[in-house]
């Protein structure tokens, strides 16, 4: 098992500084120098894409990958809010009137200014082209057989920027099976930072059960398939794009494809290298909205349930 902590493991520090090189490179290569302004793509990015990193260390982690995107990318129609990563409430406010041009955003911020997005353009790294899974993995000797099976049950989840969207999945998933919302179905749930750190407890029977991306469980297995022949999955998520990079509808077409260009180039310098491959992915490719529909209803869904649980709460002696 200790192979696994060694291939997967990554500091917090060097999440962080991989974090924000994937922004730099794919979302803000560099300061605009043309001399039409109309042309002028404002760029930022949103809190929530850190997966509740610490957003000083992030911007600072950013300043150094930039110097080096920018030494290679050249001179770009684009230019980057000084804060970089904006709250959430801050940056729709922004894309809602028109301050920002191009937007990294989570599936349920995405929701809120679909109406406004460009629903040509979004760009995706190349593993979120089709969409990703969430698995829920509990072990062999267990005697969960179902969902429903797991009332009271210990839950480990992976905290990552790719699991944004597990509550929504997690929620909708109970709605379905005719089950009470998960704070009142599983007896507790506890977020980690590092993927050992969430499926080894299964493995060991230290928890009863876990979630995570299946990309990340399918990485572990292959490094020690002893995890694949005692831990076996329990629930698979329908397809889910938890991040994008967006456009706002009238934005300018030269800023933006001089931008597309450049993400779509971003494995050919180093520093692009080095992100790309710490993501497991080859590079970014370009999609319409229509790789977004299954997310949004299952977040308009999602939506419904908190409004449903509010009321119900707000209706209760």
């Amino acid at each position: 098992m200790e192979q696994i902590a060694d291939r997967i493991h990554i500091t917090r520090r060097e999440c962080l500084a991989l974090m924000a090189g994937a922004a730099a490179a794919a979302i803000a290569p560099a300061h605009c120098l043309g001399e039409d302004n109309n042309s002028l793509l404002h760029v930022a990015i949103s809190t929530d894409t850190l997966a509740g990193a610490n957003v000083s260390d992030a911007r600072a982690a950013y300043a150094v990958w930039i110097k080096e995107v920018t030494g290679h990318m050249g001179t770009l129609r684009a230019e980057i809010v000084p804060e970089i990563f904006l709250p959430s409430p801050q940056l729709l406010a922004g894309i809602r009137r028109g301050s920002i041009d191009c937007y990294g955003i989570t599936a349920l911020e995405y929701e809120k200014v679909a109406d406004l997005t460009d629903p040509n353009f979004f760009l995706l790294q190349d593993y979120l082209a089709d969409g990703m899974e969430y698995v829920l993995i509990v072990h062999n000797s267990s005697p969960y057989r179902k969902i429903g099976d797991m009332r009271g049950a210990q839950i480990l989840t992976h905290h990552h920027r790719d699991m944004v969207l597990l509550p929504a999945w997690m929620e909708t998933m109970l709605a379905e099976n005719n089950l009470p919302p998960a704070e009142r179905f599983f007896g507790s749930q506890t977020a980690r930072d590092n993927v050992t750190q969430v499926a080894l407890p299964v493995f060991f029977r230290r928890v009863d059960g876990a979630c995570l991306a299946r990309r990340s469980w399918e990485t572990a297995v292959e490094l020690n398939p002893q995890l694949g022949r005692d831990v076996r999955t329990l629930v698979v998520s329908p397809k889910v794009v938890p991040i994008a990079i967006c456009f706002r509808r009238n934005s300018s077409p030269e800023g933006r494809r001089a931008l597309i260009d450049a993400v779509m180039k971003i494995a050919s310098i180093p520093a692009g290298q080095q992100i790309v491959a710490m993501y497991q992915a080859h590079g970014f490719v370009v999609r319409t909205s229509a790789v977004m529909k299954s997310t949004v209803d299952m977040v308009a869904q999602y939506q419904r349930l908190l409004a449903q649980q509010t009321s119900g709460r707000k209706g209760q002696p």
